[in-house]
């Protein structure tokens, strides 16, 4: 009998021990065991793409090619891996955007000519629905010298009437300047800016003025440049943290940008006449945001487990002081390239 209990005893302390065990390797058994690999990111799509059905042409980049939205589906735009920075026309037409170049030439260093191995970036233009590509802003121009002079262009903008381009332009003196060309020689009308550090040219409805990122004073903050060579004036922000890429809405009344603070991104909107700002996503991994034609959707990047996509959301209730709706995935984790924002036309 005095054995039976002790038996019994030992088995009860033995039945704790392993419960105990269980309980405490289901809590370090995660720092043991590695965790399942990420879900490998797919090819870039060749071909069609099924989509949900959007208002209106989104295009955007993935890993250095241009893509398309229309119609219920995405589609690539151009094949060789070097082209970034999108943006499509108004009336959703054409597109515009940067392509990587690299020749090996000379160089005038000292007075001396050395070889030298050089990158520049075009603007090319394109229709949405493909064919013929034609550079419109040269990146690689010989000069009087007879040496060859290269210009890195980027973010390329066409204006609401399809006159102008607006560029941000680097020829290596340090300086990213903001200028604007013809839609269709692409010759340089004016420059807007002169030995600043400017970044993510976004027109307004109007055509009058274009929102910029200025880093010319080191942290980032909000201009509005006017075309006809007066003051820039920044847009008030009252959240801390670093603003950067500023859209306009189609009337003209709220600036959408994106806040980068603590090392989180979210998208926020402003009105430009001044008032409330409104936060639109706080998952703190969203950004470049810009409004759909008829200003009811915002078309964002969005990051999750590693892979870039791009989303959709309603914000009609959130600017009008209600909350924002969720928001709809419109790609496939193929791996947007987050440095390139989308853009949205008719």
């Amino acid at each position: 009998m005095t054995l039976r209990a002790r038996d019994l005893a030992f088995a009860a302390i033995a039945l704790v021990l392993v419960v105990a065990y269980l309980s405490i390797g289901s809590r370090i058994a995660p720092a043991f065991t590695p965790a399942s690999s990420p879900t490998p990111t797919p090819s870039k799509p060749v071909g069609r793409v099924s989509t949900p059905t959007m208002n209106g042409t989104i295009v955007f980049a993935i890993r250095g090619d241009v893509y398309v939205l229309a119609n219920g589906g995405y589609v690539p735009l151009t094949s060789e891996g070097r082209s970034h920075e999108p943006s499509v026309s108004p009336d959703g037409k054409t597109v515009l955007f940067a392509r990587i170049e690299e020749i090996d030439g000379k160089r005038n260093v000292d007075g001396q000519t050395v070889p030298a191995h050089l990158r520049f970036s075009n603007v090319v233009r394109k229709d949405t629905n493909g064919g013929a590509e034609s550079i419109l802003v040269n990146g690689l121009v010989k000069a009087a010298s007879g040496f060859h002079e290269v210009t890195w262009f980027d973010s390329p903008a066409p204006s609401p009437d399809g006159k102008r381009v607006a560029v941000v332009a680097d020829a290596g003196d340090g300086y990213s300047d903001l200028e604007l060309f013809d839609a269709q020689t692409g010759k340089q009308m004016s420059r807007l800016s002169e030995g600043s550090n400017l970044a993510d040219p976004a027109w307004s409805p109007d055509g009058k003025t274009v929102a910029v990122t200025s880093y010319t004073l080191g942290n980032p903050r909000l201009l509005i440049v006017p075309i006809d060579g007066r003051a820039s004036s920044p847009v008030k922000i009252t959240p801390n943290g670093e603003p950067y890429r500023a859209s306009f809405s189609p009337d003209g009344t709220w600036i959408v940008y994106t806040l980068r603070h603590e090392g989180r991104n979210d998208l926020h909107a402003v009105p430009l006449a001044g008032g409330k700002d409104v936060t639109l996503t706080n998952d703190g991994k969203s950004w470049n945001g810009v409004f759909s034609p008829d200003g009811k959707q915002l078309a964002f990047l969005r990051e999750h487990d590693g892979v870039v996509d791009l989303y959709a959301m309603d914000v009609g209730d959130a600017l009008s002081g209600g909350s924002p709706k969720g928001a709809t995935k419109l790609t496939r984790g193929e791996g947007i390239d987050g440095a390139s924002r989308p853009s949205w036309g008719g």
